[in-house]
């Protein structure tokens, strides 16, 4: 036994050295490998500069170097007069510091716990919100156990805030000497009259600091409004302030250029104000007025109801709230104020006799049977006579004789299935197909589309002797006067007469006495549109499923402008909500002479 444990020991011994040398060996090994990982590594850093994709010197670069964005003053929209419709303004958010290490030198810049009662009193002066909400929030501040955060947030009330506001803050926490409230202040857009043309002028965000235009004339107009942001580097310290002297402008601010608009200020005013009263007494789904200088194409006057405040969106949370601007962006079937352009379209095409007699009522087209809105109670009707009393068998008449060629190059003439180039986002309509009860059908107004800039395209031809201007809204050097002659003179003249009929003519104007210009003749064409059912089925059924519409060219003897309103599946309708809205303004335009 003495001997085996002899054996083992010496069998054990030279095993044990070994796995020494052997660990000792595989340390040395991985000791190397370990050198060799880390060389290779350093030396890629110092080669490419780079750790995990970060440039090294990019990090050196904004530790010791600074840059900042200047950003340019968006321009300003004006209308006509060079009044200010929107302007740029600041806006601002409160929140207080309240950590007592926040001081400069001895001089304490928190709020001290003793002054939140005071503050609160005094910051609940200026926004919404009571003394105790706004205590509430400062004692956010101060956790159970005691512990004092750097700063807090005053609610949303404190955000968004004037520099009147701002400033009225200020000086009263100034005056009990309490210290700890501060503002940061944000780049924003005041719409100088709230929803005043809302839907014309857009609105703005705020991306990163920058204002950017989203609908409307700031959208369309943001390259020139927006200007070119400037770029400043500097220096700087370990708390990242610019060192004195070292702050340089690399890339110089051009800020942006204003644009004026054909607007008129005190008729847009009155607009609104008529439309807002009108909009009231119908409750219509929509409701829209535009008026235009009949000579210039200048849009005086564009409104739409449902409406709402660029600045702070109140509005679009009604149930039947649009953001689409309701004259170009929106296409829709006109009815019968688009026979104005049927009926010029057939003098020149030499086929209305005014005196020749028709039988009204119903009329058949291939298989389809085409109505009068009043079945024919009013018996035989000159064709005068059913211009003015808006009979669709008198333009399906009309339509026969002059031919189906004829009346599709007409549409194309007027302008239909084609933007106009107003300067705003357009839906271009469409054209009704070949088929013959299509092409019958949109002689008054009907499987057709158009928006409204059309429509004031053709009124300004007939009030022009035949030859169109351009509806716009932005000023510019260029002449807005067409040279195209979409009617004759002789058939436009002929036209603007007839429509004196739809307010004059007793017995057979749908409008017979609703219109009214002191001292002055008024032409009129009134239009009642059956509304497509959404489903394309056919059309809405319904008592209130109908557009109401009106074009008026005033005065006849000078046409000077032209007015075009709509109303869409009012509530309560009623005959002279329309006419209550056109007849103040049509005095006021002519008063003003824009």
């Amino acid at each position: 036994m003495r001997r085996f444990k002899r054996f083992v020991k010496r069998q054990n011994q030279p095993n044990t050295i070994g796995n020494r040398k052997r660990v000792g060996f595989l340390l040395i090994v991985f000791s190397f490998l370990l050198f060799l990982i880390c060389a290779f590594r350093i030396s890629y850093v110092v080669i490419s500069g780079q750790v995990a994709g970060v440039s090294l010197a990019e990090r050196t670069e904004a530790l010791y170097n600074g840059t900042e964005t200047t950003f340019a003053n968006r321009g300003q929209i004006l209308d006509r007069s060079g009044n200010p419709l929107v302007v740029n303004s600041q806006q601002f958010d409160m929140y207080a510091i309240l950590s007592p290490n926040y001081k400069e030198g001895d001089q304490p810049l928190y709020l001290a716990k003793e002054n939140f009662q005071a503050a609160a009193e005094i910051i609940s002066q200026f926004i919404d919100s009571s003394t105790e909400e706004v205590l509430a929030m400062l004692e956010k501040g101060i956790t159970e156990d005691g512990e004092i955060l750097f700063q807090v947030e005053l609610g949303s009330a404190a955000k968004g805030l004037s520099l009147e506001q701002k400033t009225s803050i200020e000086q009263a926490l100034t005056a009990k000497n309490i210290s700890g409230i501060y503002f940061t202040a944000a780049n924003s857009r005041s719409y100088v009259n709230g929803s005043f043309a809302a839907h014309l002028l857009g609105y703005t965000t705020n991306e990163d600091g920058k204002i950017v235009g989203s609908s409307g004339l700031e959208k369309t107009y943001e390259q020139v409004l927006a200007g070119t942001d400037g770029k400043i580097e500097y220096n700087k310290n370990a708390q990242g302030s610019p060192l004195p002297g070292t702050v340089k402008e690399t890339q110089k601010v051009a800020d942006g250029t204003d644009v004026t608009t054909t607007l008129s200020e005190p008729l847009q005013m009155q607009l609104e104000q008529l439309l807002t009263t009108a909009d009231a007494s119908a409750q219509s789904e929509s409701l829209t007025g535009v008026l235009m200088n009949a000579k210039t194409g200048d849009i005086l006057a564009m409104a739409q109801r449902p409406t709402f405040n660029p600045e702070t969106m109140e509005g679009t949370e009604e149930k039947n709230f649009v953001w689409r601007n309701l004259f170009t962006e929106e296409q829709y079937e006109p009815g019968s104020t688009i026979k104005v352009g049927t009926l010029a379209t057939a003098i020149d095409a030499g086929v209305f006799n005014p005196n020749e007699v028709i039988q009204a009522g119903q009329i058949e087209v291939e298989d389809t049977t085409i109505n009068d809105h009043d079945l024919g109670q009013k018996g035989p009707l000159t064709m005068r006579q059913a211009f003015s009393w808006s009979s669709n068998v008198g333009m399906v008449e009309l339509f026969n004789k002059m031919g189906a060629t004829k009346w599709q190059e007409a549409m194309k003439q007027m302008g239909f299935g084609k933007a106009t180039q107003s300067g705003l986002d357009e839906a271009a309509g469409s054209l009704p197909s070949d088929n013959i009860v299509d092409l019958a059908m949109s002689a008054y107004g009907q499987a057709i589309s158009v928006n409204q800039m059309q429509m004031l395209r053709v009124y300004s031809a007939i009030a022009n002797q035949g030859v169109p201007v351009q509806p716009h809204v932005v000023t510019d050097n260029s002449s807005n006067q067409s040279n195209e002659q979409m009617f004759s003179a002789e058939a436009s003249q002929q036209v603007l007469n007839y429509m004196r009929d739809v307010v004059e003519d007793q017995n057979y104007g749908t409008a017979y006495g609703l219109y009214n210009l002191e001292g002055q003749a008024v032409s009129a064409k009134t239009g009642t549109a059956q509304i497509p059912a959404e489903d394309g089925s056919g059309y809405g059924v319904g008592t209130n499923e109908y557009l109401y519409s009106v074009g008026l060219v005033y005065p006849t003897e000078d046409p000077q402008y032209i007015l075009y309103l709509t109303m869409k599946r009012p509530q309560n309708y009623s005959a002279d909500i329309l006419p209550n809205i056109a007849n103040p303004l049509m005095a006021s335009s002519m008063q003003l002479g824009e």
